[in-house]
């Protein structure tokens, strides 16, 4: 299938490619279909609508930048995205770019969940004060290179 896209042209995908959230993402609730995109070098990757040419989310592995990053998923999500293993599961997180890359945040709080297997997901709402809908991205990452406040 061919994939019209305002970022990337066309692109190529495969149906066993595409993630569906059946409740849509919020804010974006019509668009229920999407491909990762994955790039060549870096932790960056682009969740990007099929529907929706010019919808498209940078999206990260929080566990890269966050090592201490930890939650549980509650029952019911487990159900509603028939998850049974922990293997199957593939954790987003939505990065925002205001001005420059090293100003970037990203969404602890509401997490993308992938069930692999199914090919379904969810933003999902952790309940944890910790985290931030807008925790600055490269944080730790300045901190441990000594480069912090």
């Amino acid at each position: 299938m061919i994939i019209q896209t305002t970022r990337f042209g066309e692109l190529e995908g495969s149906e066993e490619e595409v993630i569906t959230f059946n409740g849509g993402i919020p804010g974006f609730k019509s668009n229920k279909s999407y491909i990762v995109v994955e790039m060549e070098e870096g932790p960056f990757k682009f969740l990007q609508s099929i529907d929706e040419a010019g919808l498209s989310f940078i999206i990260v592995s929080p566990f890269d930048f966050f090592k201490e990053y930890e939650f549980e998923l509650s029952e019911q999500l487990k159900s509603d995205l028939a998850i049974e293993t922990e293997q199957q599961v593939a954790v987003y997180s939505i990065v925002s770019i205001r001005d420059e890359l090293v100003n970037a945040t990203v969404n602890l709080t509401a997490p993308i969940i992938i069930n692999k297997d199914s090919r379904t997901a969810v933003q999902y709402i952790i309940s944890n004060d910790n985290y931030s809908i807008r925790q600055p991205l490269f944080s730790e990452l300045l901190v441990a290179a000594g480069k912090g406040d």
